[in-house]
């Protein structure tokens, strides 16, 4: 992924979310998130097409996983 912009993760501060072009095609934008090893090096996170995240929200609020909106 080649990072456009990234901010701190508010649940792991120390790990952030990136968001820019796609490894795997400079015309697609991606997201992922990115945690960091003890020496400070950005290790491999989970980076998933941006275009795919309503799908990936909506199946996880389906099973449960999520809910939107005040408790």
């Amino acid at each position: 992924m080649k990072a456009e912009s990234s901010e701190q993760c508010r649940v792991h501060q120390s790990d952030e979310i990136r968001i820019g072009r796609s490894s795997w095609d400079d015309e697609d934008v991606s997201i992922k998130y990115t945690w960091f090893d003890k020496r400070g090096h950005a290790s491999r996170g989970g980076e998933v097409p941006l275009a795919a995240l309503p799908q990936m929200f909506e199946f996880a609020i389906r099973e449960g996983y999520l809910t939107i909106g005040a408790e």
